[in-house]
């Protein structure tokens, strides 16, 4: 069993008090924000006291130091690093997710802010407000009851204001807000990043936004646009409270949305309407959806860590001892695995690979919100908020292996049947004991197994050569014979005494009515003969009867003593390959051979 001393504990070195955060675990972040290289702690310091309105700062650690911090204009929902472009130096952006508004800050300063769309108002309602402010008062209580069979989340926030006010004070309300837009706008809940692309380390990402009206956005936030909008569920209310993330935008993405009824619901980029996976009836606490074997992993409030198929099949679940809190996804790429980390009531924080407990570690008290990642000069790192505001780090020791502990079989079921595995191994799946069979014996007959891969790479080189010579023989003409294109002629004519020639070459559409384009000259020698400047030239569309001419720089080599040619150049050998092709095809459309004439130096000999 991998013991609790797999990690390390980071206590401040000067010895001064470590400052309290009370936060969630979607409000931190971990980010290069001075572009230093030491990334750093973000944290959303949300203050909930009971003779204060709620407020909210964006604070930034350097370690356990507080380093920075600034008030936020309300409550925010989350908070994300991302990069918006790929210009160097990289300058990370923060976005803070703050009631229907995203704030973007650049060098912590606010760089951008932007605001979801509206949504049309139902027409009942905006008949009543078209009515309101040029009826007399004593009619404004039917017009107000005839909105009473409107679905109240359906209604806009100044409506649902008007009827929460007493009558007295509604006739001042309505010549306040006559002539402000009716529309209804969604409070952001959950917010997440996407990566546009995975080519480079820090690449640029998106925002994946769900809110509270079952709507799903992905913006752009570079220039701020929308690229993606979805519904959870287009059947039900269905709120959102927790989102979870895979894939990158530019080839395909999954997104997984668990609302406050128990629901889970997964939307694809070619799919903008949730397919509801799964309902329970119980309340989720934490939704993960991990990223090598597309599981999603789910903790409940009746003490279950459940794990489920994108097609909504029960993998397998395990009872907890305690009430699941929060729980988070743990890549560690050194090991090539994904732990999960779930925090119980009372401070146990457990690791599980799959449905096996390898690690845990105990806190002092109740853990609030969990980060893992790189921060300052260390690769893995988790940062555990206590109920209390207790910061508290923990580094990974580069020595861990985690291996599964026996005993947690014990609560482990799948469907309704208990497990009976032996604790010893992991599952290893049928692939993966191919290739360590396969490994394993070509360790053990590593010179028949570098033979036999030299014999198949010179097969498969003879195989390419002798393609690439047939296609070029079949083309051998001036005029090209595919009757899919336009039919195109071919000319060359080379000038020049040496060892300084210019070939032209000239191409013409023999078509009546069509155009010749994505057409490309590639021009080829033998390097000991021929030194070409250019070899490749895209040409332009090539318009019926009008011919275009192109012109190649050719130079014959010279020794450079005597100034002759080299003695393998002869009249069978001294020629240029050109070559016709389209763009999308690789058999040429013409290849022609140009016969090179004697430059003035081999004349003279």
């Amino acid at each position: 069993m991998a013991k609790a001393c797999n990690w390390l504990h980071v206590e401040s070195a000067d010895g001064e008090p470590i400052p309290s955060l009370t936060t969630i675990s979607t409000c931190l972040t971990l980010s290069d924000v001075q572009c230093d290289g030491y990334v750093r702690l973000l944290a959303a310091d949300i203050a909930l006291d009971d003779d204060k309105e709620p407020s909210a700062k964006l604070k930034v650690f350097r370690g356990l130091k507080l380093k920075h911090e600034q008030t936020l204009p309300g409550i925010p929902t989350a908070i994300e690093s991302l990069y918006i472009d790929e210009t160097e130096p990289k300058t990370p952006v923060i976005a803070v997710a703050i009631a229907e508004s995203v704030l973007f800050y650049r060098h912590l300063k606010p760089y951008f802010k932007y605001s979801i769309p509206q949504l049309e108002p139902e027409e009942l309602e905006a008949e009543v407000w078209r009515k309101l402010p040029v009826m007399k008062s004593e009619t404004h209580d039917a017009l107000l009851a005839s909105l009473k069979d409107l679905d109240h989340a359906k209604l806009s926030r100044k409506t649902q204001r008007l009827l929460q006010l007493p009558k007295e004070e509604r006739e001042a309300f309505i010549k306040s807000h006559k002539d402000s837009p009716v529309g209804r706008v969604g409070n952001i809940v959950a917010m997440c990043c996407l990566k546009r692309i995975s080519s480079d380390a820090n690449p640029p990402s998106h925002l994946v936004l769900a809110t509270d009206l079952g709507d799903v956005y992905i913006l752009e936030p570079q220039g701020f646009n929308l690229i993606y909008q979805g519904k959870v569920c287009s059947y039900e209310t269905a709120v959102p409270s927790l989102i979870s993330v895979q894939g990158t935008y530019e080839t395909d993405f999954s997104i997984v949305v668990a609302t406050r009824n128990g629901g889970v619901y997964l939307l694809r980029k070619s799919q903008s309407e949730g397919q509801e996976l799964l309902k329970l009836n119980t309340s989720l606490t934490g939704l993960l959806l991990l990223p090598v074997d597309q599981t999603i992993v789910l903790s409940c409030m009746d003490n279950r860590f459940l794990c489920y198929s994108k097609r909504g099949k029960l993998l397998y679940q395990v009872e907890l001892e305690d009430l699941p809190v929060c729980i988070l996804p743990l890549s560690m790429t050194h090991l090539g695995i994904t732990l999960v980390a779930i925090a119980l009531k009372g401070g146990l924080v457990k690791f599980y690979l799959q449905r096996y407990l390898v690690d845990e570690l105990h806190a002092n008290e109740t853990v609030d919100a969990m980060l893992y990642g790189r921060m300052g000069m260390e690769d893995h790192v988790l940062t555990l908020i206590t109920q209390t505001g207790d910061i508290q780090i923990k580094i990974l020791r580069r020595v861990t292996r985690f291996e599964p502990n026996a005993d947690a079989l014990k609560g482990t079921t799948m469907g309704d049947k208990k497990l009976i595995v032996d604790a010893s191994i992991l599952d290893k799946p049928k692939k993966s004991s191919i290739f360590v069979e396969q490994a394993a014996r070509e360790k053990q007959q590593a010179k028949a197994t570098y033979g036999s891969f030299q014999v198949e790479l010179w097969r498969l080189r003879h195989t390419a050569a002798r393609a690439t010579i047939d296609a070029i023989n079949s083309s051998e003409s001036t005029i090209s014979g595919d009757l899919t294109h336009a039919p195109v002629k071919l000319s060359a004519e080379v000038c020049g005494s040496g060892p300084s020639f210019r070939l032209y070459l000239t191409v013409q559409n023999l078509s009546t009515f069509k155009m010749a384009s994505n057409l490309m000259l590639l021009l080829h020698a033998d390097r000991r003969h021929y030194t070409i400047t250019q070899s490749l030239a895209r040409l332009p569309s090539v318009l019926p009867g009008i011919p275009l001419r192109m012109d190649f720089e050719v130079i014959a080599v010279l020794d450079p003593m005597d100034k002759l040619p080299p003695p393998s150049l002869s009249l069978d050998n001294s020629h240029i390959r050109v070559m016709l092709t389209k763009e999308g095809q690789a058999k040429p459309l013409i290849a022609a051979a140009v016969a090179m004439p004697q430059s003035e130096a081999a004349a003279a000999f």
